[in-house]
């Protein structure tokens, strides 16, 4: 969703999807046996079984974290009073930024391949570059690349700058 007001921009992306609903079915797996496996450490009093599964409960934990996560979560991108923001929430996730408009040199999208023995996967980034010479990703994991160019896009009309090709970004 897009905000345009005269002062100000901002662009919601919801985090929910179809990994969402992938990451529920692993979840449920996961932490379903997580509870089978520590019901019966706990009963038995194998302690050494229990200690064992605490590693692979904890990532059980963080599964359902990103879970919710993905449920109730958006990325806000807000440019207002020469600043650009990034923040998500309401959950706690890691990535929120803030830069001076005037450090933005450029906006651009880039493809992120990830290879795995599944398979490979591609998901797109908004990055930036700064006046003082820094590269950095705004927004990760995006699964269309027309997302990040319409935000790319967006930010650039509103702040006026001038879009100009840079090393490793996606063609148009």
């Amino acid at each position: 969703r897009v905000f345009r007001r005269a002062n100000a921009l901002r662009i919601v992306r919801n985090w929910f999807g179809a990994k969402v609903l992938g990451l529920v079915f692993f979840c449920l797996i996961w932490n379903g046996f997580m509870v089978v496996w520590f019901g019966i450490a706990i009963t038995q009093k194998q302690w050494a079984m229990a200690a064992f599964g605490t590693i692979h409960g904890a990532v059980g934990i963080g599964v359902a974290y990103a879970t919710l996560a993905g449920f109730l979560n958006n990325t806000t991108i807000t440019v207002m009073n020469s600043l650009l923001k990034i923040v998500h929430g309401p959950i706690k996730w890691p990535g929120n930024k803030e830069f001076k408009a005037e450090i933005l040199q450029q906006l651009y999208t880039k493809r992120h391949v990830s290879h795995s023995k599944n398979g490979t996967s591609i998901s797109y980034e908004l990055r930036v570059t700064t006046t003082d010479g820094r590269d950095e990703k705004l927004i990760g994991g995006l699964d269309k690349q027309e997302q990040a160019l319409f935000m790319e896009q967006e930010i650039e009309e509103f702040l006026g700058i001038e879009d100009r090709p840079i090393r490793g970004e996606v063609e148009r």
